[in-house]
């Protein structure tokens, strides 16, 4: 068994086929706890659970909370460096889309999303050490009925770069 957990410096950012303007940056903190099973020496598999609270320009709190099955390969067995990659669920709540002069009732929303990264584990081979990494999150919102015009294709894009704590 092992678990991982730590934070992120988060960029979101929401955007839609048809929106007239993009949606805005928004740069916050996250939490991330990783847990699984090593399958062998390469190889692990386990859910990731990240929650990514926000707050626009504009004032409107958002939140995304996400739980994917993740795997996490190691090309060299020796080394810390690894990849990893998974599928599952993104909880939305509030997404915000500022394109335009409408305004959008709250809404939640469920999602599906993507992850791809890598990063780097430091004192490999010990039960404690710390990973650093860097992430993309993908989450398909569907579409969405605003006061004005129906927004097509959402795509909600987490960028994160961060560090977390390793117990194997």
């Amino acid at each position: 068994m092992w678990i991982a957990a730590g934070g992120a410096a988060t960029t979101k950012k929401g955007d839609c086929r048809n929106c007239e303007e993009p949606g805005p940056y928004i740069h916050t903190g996250s939490a991330l706890v990783d847990a699984g099973v090593r399958v062998n020496r390469q190889m692990d598999g386990g859910v990731e659970f990240m929650w990514v609270p926000g707050e626009a320009s504009t004032g409107d709190q958002n939140r995304v909370t996400l739980l994917l099955a993740v795997a996490q390969f190691r090309p060299w067995s020796s080394q810390g460096f690894f990849i990893k990659g998974g599928m599952g669920m993104g909880f939305v709540r509030n997404w915000v889309y500022t394109g335009g002069a409408d305004t959008k009732p709250p809404y939640t929303s469920k999602a599906l999303s993507v992850m791809y990264g890598g990063g780097w584990e430091f004192l490999r081979g010990r039960r404690l050490g710390v990973e650093v990494y860097g992430v993309h999150h993908a989450v398909a919102l569907g579409d969405l009925q605003t006061s004005t015009f129906l927004a097509e294709n959402i795509m909600g894009n987490l960028w994160s770069a961060g560090a977390a704590i390793v117990i194997r």
